[in-house]
C-alpha cells in the first residue's frame, strides 16, 4: 500500500516519516495553508532524507504554470500533486516539460457522483495528457484538503471505474482509527493523510503516523 504522509514542514519530521516507512512526503507550498512551507526549506527536507528510499510530493494550488515549473527546477521533483482547479492544458504542458514527471490530480468529492472526474479525464484524452493518479479527498468550501473531513467512500467504490482511469489515492479525514476499514472499502492504490496524524496543524504525532502506516499495511 502506498502511503504519503503530507504537509511535512521540516527536516527532522521527515526523516521521522521515512524511517517509519511511508512511501511519501507531501511538501505543501500553497501559502495560505497552515503546512506550507518556502523552497529553501523543502530543500533542506530533501537533502535530510536523500539517503532513504521516500517520494518527494511538490502539493501546488492554484499556482501558475511557470511557479509550478520553477519549484520543479529547483527540486528537481519527480511527482507533483495539482489540488486546485488545473484544467487538462495545465497537466499536458507540464508533460511537455518534464516527460518523466508524474503528476497527481486531486479532486475534492462534491455531488451525488463522480462525473466532474469522469469528463476531466474525457478532455485530458483530448489534450493527449492524462493524470498519472488520481486523487479524491474530501469537499470543504473553506479549504483545498486538510481539513479532516471524511470523503465518501461508498460512492467513491461503487463508481470509480478501477480499470480505465488512473490508479487512485484516497485521502479525506483518513486517521489511525479508520484507514483500514477505507482501504478495505474503497480497495485505492494508495492513502494520504495530513491532519489525521497531528496534534496541530503541520505538527506531526510520531505514535499517529506509526500507527497510521501499521493499519494501513495491515489491511
Amino acid at each position: 500500500m502506498w502511503v504519503k504522509i503530507c504537509g511535512i514542514q521540516d527536516p527532522d519530521t521527515a526523516v521521522m516519516v521515512a524511517d517509519l516507512g511511508a512511501s511519501a512526503l507531501g511538501l505543501n507550498f500553497y501559502a495560505p495553508s497552515p503546512r506550507s512551507i518556502e523552497v529553501s526549506q523543502a530543500l533542506k527536507i530533501k537533502a535530510a532524507v536523500s539517503d532513504r528510499e521516500i517520494a518527494l510530493v511538490g502539493l501546488f494550488v492554484k499556482h501558475s504554470l511557470t511557479e509550478v515549473k520553477s519549484v520543479c527546477e529547483d527540486l528537481a521533483l519527480k511527482i507533483i500533486q495539482l489540488h486546485g482547479d488545473e484544467p487538462p492544458e495545465f497537466l499536458a504542458e507540464l508533460a511537455q516539460s518534464f516527460p518523466e514527471l508524474k503528476i497527481i490530480r486531486a479532486f475534492r468529492a462534491k455531488g451525488p457522483d463522480l462525473s466532474t472526474l469522469a469528463n476531466f479525464l474525457t478532455e485530458c484524452d483530448q489534450c493527449g495528457k492524462r493524470p498519472d493518479y488520481v486523487l479524491i479527498d474530501a469537499y470543504s468550501p473553506q479549504a483545498y484538503g486538510g481539513t479532516g473531513h471524511v470523503a465518501p467512500w461508498e460512492m467513491i467504490h461503487d463508481q470509480y471505474q478501477e480499470q480505465e482511469w488512473p490508479p487512485l489515492i484516497l485521502a479525506g479525514g483518513l486517521t489511525p482509527q479508520n484507514v483500514a476499514e477505507a482501504i478495505l472499502t474503497v480497495k485505492p492504490f494508495g492513502v494520504d493523510t495530513a491532519s489525521g496524524v497531528e496534534d496541530a496543524p503541520g505538527i506531526k504525532n510520531q505514535d499517529m503516523v506509526k500507527e497510521f502506516l501499521i493499519e494501513a499495511e495491515k489491511a
